[in-house]
């Protein structure tokens, strides 16, 4: 990375997150300067009454009125009215105006302070969880704790603050206040308050669905002696359990897990049978050596234990960012969120490369080389496959996604073996983020190239593992069965929001899912179909694609639209009954919901068109 582009990045990162975050001084500094002011203000007012009061006052000898003058002078009142004496002597409407100016100061310049205190303190167990996956740990524990607190007296505060300026800022310099204002903020206040609270009693539910079937040690005995026989070299028991499924990659994990329907505890392996299909079996073993290593690791530990916190912090996020006058807090949040995640991303690659060492140590470079190549084709062959049927536009007879990227994954690997961009591609993973491949070579000490991706990429896999686990080929069938199926689903639900229908076949799709219906009231008929909605007191429908809003007014939809120029239209929604009312509002925004995710694909539709029409002029010249 230049020079450049590195202060570009510190740049951005600073606009996005470090000003933002800054938004949780605003308030109590604005509120500190005013009753800063307002006290001032009121100090000299009261200053000019006793100094006019000791100029008329004919008791006083000259030499006291000189001393009474340059006490009252260089003493505000503000000051004596913190002597009980004093301040008995004064009114009681002025001792607590002075009270309450006093007070906000105070609770301005604690605010301050604390806010501060707690961006050092954080920033401070940011740097100290780049060390290690337990300090990286008690960091977010620690920080989780001091931030939800500080967030929350925070959030208070505010709200206080709020509610004292909506009333003096009028009444200072206007002599006038409005009750209205004071009750909207403070009924604000409430209400980003009460969200901040229920926000930091949620408990998320952390649950990992996973899809397969559970392989144990009398259905499948072979591949547990093999799996014990790699558990054995890279010095770690065994996993309480395997699961064999379709997903495109392998993983580990310490998270509880549910499996059809049934909670599942303790250390588990995924295992991926059309990869394992693919793979030889010596790249299966390193494979597998490197999850195992992460067990020996305790990294699966420490991700169950940090998995629950994230969790938590962005349950607790959603609450601050739908409090309102929170957001300042939210942002300060979220600035802390960003820079742990850059603890986790580095202690999550150096986990990899440990792993990645001792795979390779168990079996070899080279198959490290061709388990992690082999890995990355296939996982990205499968979701080019996927993408490209879920494009289609018409409906499927069958998802033959199985089909198509096992006939195709060979053909896939040795085109991908000659692109240049190889060595910076990474593998995927559902817990972890991963190095690009060919950093991760180089750290087992193989150089990629193109030679070399070619030798290991256009050899048939042996399935070698695939083949010792009994009954596999019907298991992975039944697994792609179901999987096709609701892949075929949800593609043909899909269709009706991708189309402005122009030719027949797609009106059908749309008129299918999208049919006219119609809702009779006192004065009239509404209608909705996919293009347009028609009142029978109107002499011409509203087309979709004319409207430019539609407002509940008390009862009455407006809907203005644009033809020649603009113009409105009205529905009163007390000519139907409560049920038809709702069935209306419902029909609504679910037919004019469809129109604009249509319209706004076709849009993306044209845009990704001209972009590779661009493309390809750039490569012809």
């Amino acid at each position: 990375m230049s020079a450049t582009q590195h202060q570009f990045t510190n740049l951005g990162f600073t606009k996005s997150f470090i000003l933002p975050a800054m938004w949780i001084f605003l308030i109590p500094v604005l509120s500190w300067m005013f009753f800063l002011h307002a006290q001032s203000r009121f100090d000299a007012q009261a200053r000019e009454a006793i100094l006019q009061q000791i100029r008329i006052d004919q008791k006083l000898s000259e030499h006291e009125r000189a001393q009474a003058t340059e006490f009252y002078t260089r003493v505000p009142v503000s000051a004596l009215m913190t002597n009980p004496d004093f301040a008995a002597q004064i009114d009681s409407t002025a001792r607590f105006n002075y009270a309450t100016f006093r007070w906000m100061i105070r609770l301005s310049v604690l605010s301050i302070v604390v806010g501060i205190s707690v961006f050092v303190v954080t920033g401070i167990l940011v740097l100290f969880s780049f060390r290690s996956p337990f300090v990286q740990y008690l960091s977010l524990l620690v920080g989780w704790h001091v931030l939800r607190i500080y967030s929350a007296l925070q959030t208070i505060v505010i709200g206080v603050q709020l509610v004292a300026l909506s009333f003096w800022v009028t009444a200072l310099w206007m002599n006038v206040y409005s009750i209205k204002l004071i009750a909207v903020v403070g009924i604000l206040s409430v209400v980003g308050v009460g969200a901040v609270l229920v926000a930091i009693f949620a408990r998320p539910r952390v649950e990992q669905h996973v899809e397969g079937i559970i392989l144990d040690r009398e259905a499948a005995p072979r591949l547990w002696e093999e799996l014990s026989s790699i558990c054995d070299r890279v010095g770690v028991a065994p996993p309480d359990q395997v699961i064999a499924g379709i997903d495109d990659n392998f993983f580990v994990t310490e998270h509880p897990i549910t499996l059809n329907g049934t909670r599942m505890t303790g250390k588990t392996l995924f295992v991926s049978l059309p990869l394992l299909k693919q793979l030889h079996a010596t790249e299966a073993d390193t494979i597998l050596a490197h999850e195992m290593a992460h067990f020996s690791g305790q990294d699966t530990l420490y991700s169950k234990r940090i998995f629950p916190l994230l969790m938590r912090y962005e349950a607790y996020l959603k609450g601050l960012s739908e409090g309102g006058i929170s957001l300042p807090v939210f942002h300060f949040m979220v600035c802390f969120r960003v820079l742990f995640e850059l603890s986790l991303n580095s202690i999550s690659r150096k986990r990899e490369f440990r792993a990645d060492a001792i795979a390779a140590e168990v079996t070899s470079p080279r198959d490290s080389a061709g388990a992690l190549l082999r890995t990355m084709a296939y996982s990205r062959f499968r979701q080019s496959v996927e993408m490209d049927l879920f494009k289609q536009t018409e409906a499927m007879e069958k998802a033959n996604v199985s089909d198509r990227v096992e006939s195709g994954f060979l053909d896939y690997a040795a085109k991908l073996a000659s692109d240049p961009e190889i060595g910076k591609m990474e593998t995927a993973h559902p817990f972890d983020s991963h190095p690009p491949l060919s950093q991760r070579l180089s750290a087992v000490g193989i150089e990629l190239d193109e030679n070399l991706a070619r030798s290991l990429l256009t050899s048939k896999g042996d399935g070698g593992w695939y083949r010792i686990i009994p009954n596999a080929e019907e298991l992975e069938r039944q697994q792609w069965q179901t999987y096709e199926d609701r892949f075929r689903q949800y593609h043909e639900q899909s269709l009706p929001y991708r189309f402005l229908p122009s030719t027949p076949e797609e009106q059908v799709i749309v008129e299918r899912a999208f049919p006219q219906i119609s809702f009779e009231g006192k004065e009239g008929t509404f209608t909705f179909d996919f293009e347009k909605i028609h009142y029978s007191t109107w002499n011409m429908p509203i087309r979709f694609s004319e409207l430019v809003s539609c407002v509940n007014n008390e009862g009455t939809l407006i809907f203005e639209y644009k033809r020649a120029m603009a113009e409105k239209k009205a529905v009163k929604l007390s000519h139907f009954s409560k049920e038809v009312q709702a069935q209306v509002l419902d029909a609504f925004g679910g037919y004019y919901g469809r129109f604009l995710a249509a319209d706004q694909y076709q849009k993306d539709l044209a845009l990704a068109k001209a972009a590779e029409e661009q493309v390809d002029e750039g490569k012809t010249e």
